[in-house]
C-alpha cells in the first residue's frame, strides 16, 4: 500500500500542479488580453484626439489665411482708390476672397470652442467693416470732395486697425483653444 499511496499522492500532486498552472496561465492570458484591449482603446482615443486637433488647427489656419488675404486685398484697393478700372478689378477679386472668408468663417466657428467662435465672428465683422469703409473711401475719392475724402480715410484707417486688433484676438483665442494647458507668461 505504501507504493499505492505514493503513486496516488504523486498523481494527485501532478493533477493539482497541472490545474494550478492552467489556472495561472488562464489568468495571465486574460490579464494580457485586457491590457492589450486597454492599450488599443488608448491608442484609438489618442488618434481621435490628434485627428480632432489637426482638424481644428486646419480650420483656424484656413480662416486666418482667408482673413489675411482679404485684408491685404482691401489694402490694395485703398491704394488705388479713385482709379475706377483698377478698383473694379481688385473688387472682383475681393468678392471671391470674401466668399472664401465666409466659408472658412463657418467652419472655424463650428470648430469652437465658444471663445474662438466669438473671435471668429468679430474678425469677420471687422473685415466686413474694412470692406465697407474701403468702398466708401473709393466713392468719396471719385466724388472729389476733399473733406469727404478725409473723413472716409479716417474711418477706413480705424476699420483697418480694428481688423488687425480682431485678428490678434482671434489668434490668441485659437492658440488658447489649441493649447489650453499652456499658460504663456511674457
Amino acid at each position: 500500500m505504501d507504493a499505492s499511496w505514493t503513486a496516488l499522492i504523486a498523481a494527485g500532486s501532478a493533477v493539482v500542479a497541472s490545474a494550478t498552472t492552467g489556472w495561472f496561465t488562464t489568468v495571465a492570458a486574460r490579464t494580457q488580453a485586457r491590457l492589450n484591449r486597454e492599450m488599443q482603446v488608448a491608442q484609438l482615443r489618442h488618434a481621435q484626439v490628434e485627428h480632432r486637433y489637426q482638424q481644428r488647427r486646419q480650420a483656424y489656419a484656413d480662416f486666418a489665411k482667408a482673413a489675411g488675404v482679404l485684408h491685404s486685398r482691401l489694402g490694395d484697393m485703398v491704394a488705388v482708390a479713385g482709379d475706377s478700372a483698377a478698383f473694379s478689378l481688385l473688387l472682383d477679386e475681393a468678392r471671391a476672397e470674401r466668399a472664401m472668408l465666409m466659408s472658412a468663417m463657418h467652419v472655424a466657428a463650428l470648430e469652437g470652442p465658444p471663445p474662438v467662435g466669438v473671435a471668429v465672428r468679430q474678425l469677420y465683422e471687422a473685415i466686413n467693416a474694412f470692406w465697407s469703409a474701403t468702398r466708401r473711401l473709393n466713392d468719396a475719392v471719385c466724388s472729389g470732395d476733399p473733406a469727404h475724402v478725409a473723413e472716409h480715410r479716417t474711418l477706413m484707417n480705424q476699420s483697418r486697425a480694428d481688423a488687425r486688433s480682431s485678428r490678434d484676438a482671434f489668434v490668441e483665442a485659437a492658440q488658447e483653444a489649441l493649447n489650453p494647458s499652456v499658460n504663456v507668461v511674457i
